[in-house]
């Protein structure tokens, strides 16, 4: 009786395994795409896209199988092809079209598109089963940008207002020369291109047409999340010691590795010139490096109705020399990588004596230095180093600070380096969306920034909003 059963039972399963190694030949069994459109988004002419998948799913109780994939129009239209790991443009072989039940077939797309071949992209994947052709349609744009290869300019030049320029392994302006970028300006650094300032440069954007300095990827890294949202995208931008003059107007610079890097120089402290100083940043958004985001040693500088955020290391890292910040946000919620520094760092440790910093009307508020959420953190560093000479004899450094009408992410009490201050209060940005990597640090009404500040020589916030008579703390007017 046990070997009969034991019979059936074999019969049984050689008969389920037959079954389901038949091949379904009906014109009605079909594989289902994982979609039927997909958009590698825009690209700069010359860039390759990332490689992007799509799915043939066989949801029939039998094998089916393809007779044919094809990307159309291969050869011109800058899409390329790959199927389960194979490059191709046109795929026939039965074997490996072959997608058992409840299995499936990957394919992946990538694209370049050449210089001069048009704005918009299209091809088509056909997919033929069982006498039945379905497609996917593919589709993208390009925007033709100047090239640059190791630039280095060494002569005045302007480049007018809408230039767009790609720079591939670095960019100098020379000693003595000056590069002025008029409004709408977009220089695309190509991953670790540099600048190296070591003339000067003049950043002459408006409000709503910045001079842009950014990575050279336009894709998506996720579906919420576009490369350009990210630190690492290209090298660092230099300032030299031989450079000064620097005054950059609306300028949004930001996907750096290790930030804006300013060398020390002498500092006369009578000089007050935008000719005499190393960088004046006016209405500037800078943000997303993977280190500090702008770290200045020995460097005189003028910092005025400018947002600050988002970087691995200090927003504002100032190592001595001369600094006036006014009406500024510095607020760090950097998503991409550990944030290892208060957001504002004040330091001689290295032997430049902070002649003075004035921080006025200005909101240093973060995240990981919340002192809201422990008391012992502050996203204000100050470190003074005493020292001593030869002789063992104590010579202590000038080390001079002030901060005015400012919101700090740190407990205290005035006196008379800290005046009018708003201490340990949240900032109530209007958004913090950590999920979807999106924030704006404009204020709520119940900020308690709103009304906070003292008058300034400002005549507009970033956004270009007058300030009322009572003006909010940080770079943004409270506007209903």
């Amino acid at each position: 009786m046990r070997n009969i059963l034991r019979f059936i039972l074999l019969a049984f399963l050689a008969v389920v395994t037959a079954c389901s190694d038949e091949l379904d030949t009906s014109v009605s069994s079909q594989p289902t795409a994982s979609s039927d459109t997909l958009d590698v988004g825009l690209l700069l002419a010359g860039n390759s896209s990332q490689t992007y998948g799509l799915k043939l799913y066989n949801r029939h109780s039998h094998e089916i199988r393809l007779s044919s994939i094809v990307l159309r129009n291969a050869s011109t239209s800058g899409f390329r092809m790959n199927v389960d790991g194979m490059n191709g443009s046109s795929f026939t072989n039965p074997d490996l079209l072959r997608i058992a039940s409840g299995d499936s077939l990957f394919l992946f797309v990538e694209a370049t598109f050449p210089a001069g071949s048009g704005r918009s992209h299209t091809d088509y994947i056909d997919i033929t089963c069982n006498g039945r052709t379905q497609t996917v349609v593919l589709l993208g744009e390009s925007k033709d940008v100047g090239v640059w290869h190791a630039k280095t300019i060494d002569s005045d030049l302007t480049l007018p207002s809408g230039a767009e320029y790609q720079i591939y392994d670095s960019l100098v302006v020379a000693a003595g020369v000056t590069l002025t970028l008029e409004d709408s300006v977009v220089l695309y650094l190509h991953d670790k291109a540099d600048i190296h300032l070591y003339g000067t440069l003049l950043c002459e954007g408006s409000p709503g047409r910045p001079v842009i300095i950014r990575g050279d990827r336009t894709d998506k890294m996720f579906d919420n999340l576009y490369y350009d949202g990210l630190p690492a995208q290209w090298g660092n931008l230099y300032v030299h010691e031989s450079s000064t003059g620097n005054v950059w107007t609306c300028a949004d610079i930001h996907g750096m590795n290790e930030g804006i890097r300013i060398s020390p120089a002498d500092i006369d402290t009578t000089l007050t010139g935008d000719g005499d100083r190393r960088i004046t940043f006016r209405y500037c958004r800078l943000s997303l490096s993977d280190s500090a985001l702008v770290r200045a040693v020995g460097a005189y500088c003028r910092m005025e109705g400018c947002l600050l955020s988002n970087a691995g290391g200090a927003l504002l890292d100032i190592q001595g020399g001369a600094w006036e910040v006014d009406h500024c946000t510095l607020a760090n919620y950097c998503y991409a990588s550990r944030i290892m520094s208060p957001a504002l760092c004040l330091t001689n440790l290295y032997g430049f004596p902070l002649l003075r910093c004035n921080v006025n009307n200005t909101i240093v508020w973060g995240d990981t230095y919340n002192p809201l959420v422990s008391p012992t953190r502050s996203d204000v560093e100050i470190v003074y180093q005493e020292f001593v000479d030869a002789e063992g004899i104590r010579s202590d450094s000038v080390f001079h600070y002030r901060f005015d009408h400012c919101l700090l992410a740190a407990y205290g009490t005035d006196d008379n380096d800290f005046i009018s201050t708003v201490w340990a209060q949240d900032p109530l940005y209007v958004l913090i969306d950590d999920d979807n990597y999106t924030y704006d640090f404009r204020l709520q009404e119940e900020s308690p920034a709103v009304g906070a500040a003292a008058e300034s020589g400002l005549a507009t916030d970033l956004d270009g909003n007058p300030w009322s008579s009572t003006p909010a703390i940080g770079c943004y007017e409270y506007v209903q």
